[in-house]
């Protein structure tokens, strides 16, 4: 049996499994694959951003045409995130009638508004299917008039399992207890500090199936003793932030790893006493992600026994008397914020198995002026794939000094965030790195055609690149091959580069101007703070928008 012969059931399961970005490749294939990712695989998969402004050409768009245009479509969405711009919109027959039409096939709905009011509160009827709500709230009002409706809306989220707000109307916060028929497993309140007596309703009524949690509060102890109170409670994920200056809540943090210790990913974003952090490996073996804020770690040879982590973030005060001789050897993903100025290179030799790093130089001249320091990172981390030092500055002469590996030697690194205040193009004639895919460069002030014509050369697969901070090296000619010479490229990155013109566009439109989209075509353009370029903002969209790939284009 051919390929083409299988149903159109089966195909749809064998696409399903391919990364989104991918569709639009496997669609080009033939017509009958083209009309099973367009009508079986994207509404399922994919999410709709429904938005009044084109991504593209900046253009306002009719919300109204789109949500009709939506609601014609045999099949609905299952995934949608829905921009509402005034208050006018959600009082529009086409708004009803795309709700009517795609109600019951949401899975996942994500409203952006001015606040929740009746007219958005009235379709929330249509939504018995939805499993994850999220409401992004841009009112600075909390107390507004509650809507009459909002009874009736709230009991019709029957499915709902997992819901998210960003600054809610105080509305929500009061009529929580309306949505007493759902069984909520994870709860996300972003973007504001919530107040005890609002949260412990929905505590009170979703604590035997809640799984994940997040939260900002005021403070830390209270929420804490609250979360001790409840018996039934059995969180997996639990991220929890404080705005400090309280007191010591250690005693009531380790009775928290008591009461759960099937916990597997924890964030407390308020420092941590020296007991509190002795205290994990004790009470959280099964731990797989770890995000603390510490003074220090008293004894660092006790994280090695927290067997299953897989992710550690740490902000630390001082690590000089790391120990060597840790090894911490099941973490992959490891981020690291350090403000004493001097650095203790043994930490770097911690982790044998990381695949992902991140460094933060809070103190960012002297961090990092021991070479030894340097050495030791560069030797200990040959291993990464992905290496963020974007916010970790370095200088030339340390990375180039002799004894320092080089960035080349790092043969399976795939992204590299790298900021350097003095990078020349001396620095880029040490990445001959054939599998990277994602190039950032930052302060890059004397980089020039010379060192992007090595990069490019030796780093043929970059699929995103972005360059920023660079007053006079990066000149035309130097984009001109950039976007010629990276067949691969689909993100491009233009940051205060003050040395391009208008000829950069061009070269843009010449070297990205594809008639039908094929793999590599340019999907995403940024081109900010570019003081040469001087086109106006809709003569250079009208210029661009020749390039068919381009989805998503940011011009100032």
């Amino acid at each position: 049996m051919e390929l083409s012969d299988l149903p159109n059931e089966i195909l749809g399961k064998i696409f399903s499994s391919l990364p989104v970005e991918e569709f639009v490749t496997v669609s080009l294939v033939c017509t009958a694959w083209r009309d099973v990712i367009r009508t079986f695989i994207l509404p399922k998969h994919a999410i709709l951003h429904i938005r009044p402004v084109h991504p593209v050409s900046h253009e306002h768009v009719a919300m109204e045409t789109v949500l009709a245009e939506q609601s014609g479509k045999a099949f609905p969405w299952a995934n949608v995130k829905l921009t509402i711009p005034n208050e006018q919109l959600p009082r529009r027959a086409e708004f009803v009638q795309f709700f009517q039409h795609q109600g019951h096939a949401l899975k996942s709905l994500t409203l952006q508004c001015a606040e929740l009011t009746v007219d958005i509160l009235a379709v929330f009827t249509t939504l018995y299917g939805v499993e994850r709500l999220s409401v992004i709230s841009e009112s600075e009002s909390r107390y507004g008039a509650v809507p009459a409706n909002v009874e009736v809306a709230l009991r019709s989220l029957k499915a709902l399992k997992h819901l998210t707000l960003y600054l809610p109307s105080y509305t929500i916060l009061r009529s929580v207890a309306f949505l007493g028929g759902t069984k909520l497993v994870s709860l996300t309140l972003e973007r504001f500090e919530m107040e005890l007596h609002d949260l412990k309703p929905l505590l009170d009524g979703h604590h035997r199936t809640l799984r994940e949690l997040t939260v900002r509060v005021a403070e830390m102890k209270p929420l804490l003793a609250l979360l001790n109170a409840y018996d039934d409670l059995k969180l997996y994920r639990l991220n929890l932030k404080s705005a400090g200056n309280e007191d010591d809540f250690a005693d009531e943090l380790i009775r928290l790893y008591e009461r759960q210790p099937q916990l597997r990913a924890l964030t407390i974003v308020s420092e941590l006493s020296l007991r509190a952090v002795d205290a994990l490996p004790k009470k959280l073996p099964d731990l797989q992600e770890l995000e603390i804020i510490a003074e220090s770690i008293n004894n660092c040879k006790a994280l090695s026994e927290l067997r299953h982590l897989r992710r550690l973030t740490m902000c630390l005060y001082d690590v000089r008397a790391w120990d060597e001789t840790v090894q911490i050897a099941g973490v992959t993903e490891l981020s690291l914020a350090v403000t004493f100025p001097l650095i203790s290179p043994a930490i770097f030799c911690s982790f044998p198995s990381v695949h992902r790093l991140y460094l933060e130089d809070v103190d960012d001249d002297t961090l990092m002026r021991d070479i030894v320091v340097v050495r030791t990172l560069m030797e200990c981390m040959r291993g990464v794939r992905v290496l963020d030092l974007e916010n970790f500055v370095f200088k030339e002469r340390e990375i180039l000094s002799d004894g320092v590996p080089r960035f080349e030697e790092m043969e399976h690194l795939e992204c590299l965030k790298y900021s350097c205040r003095d990078m020349s193009d001396a620095s880029l004639l040490t990445m001959d790195l054939p599998y990277l895919r994602e190039l950032v460069l930052t302060h890059c002030p004397n980089v020039t055609l010379k060192g992007m014509s090595f990069l490019v050369t030796h780093c043929a697969l970059i699929e995103r690149l972005h360059l920023e901070s660079n007053k006079q090296g990066l000149e035309d000619a130097a984009l001109e091959m950039i976007t010629r010479r990276l067949t691969h490229l689909r993100r491009l990155s233009l940051v205060n580069l003050r040395a391009l013109t208008n000829a950069t566009v061009d070269a843009i439109v010449t070297n990205c101007f594809y008639l039908l989209v094929r793999a590599g075509s340019l999907s995403e353009l940024t081109i900010t703070h570019c003081v040469g370029i001087t086109l106006e903002k809709a003569e250079a969209i009208e210029k661009l928008s020749v390039v068919k790939s381009l989805k998503d284009l940011v011009y100032c």
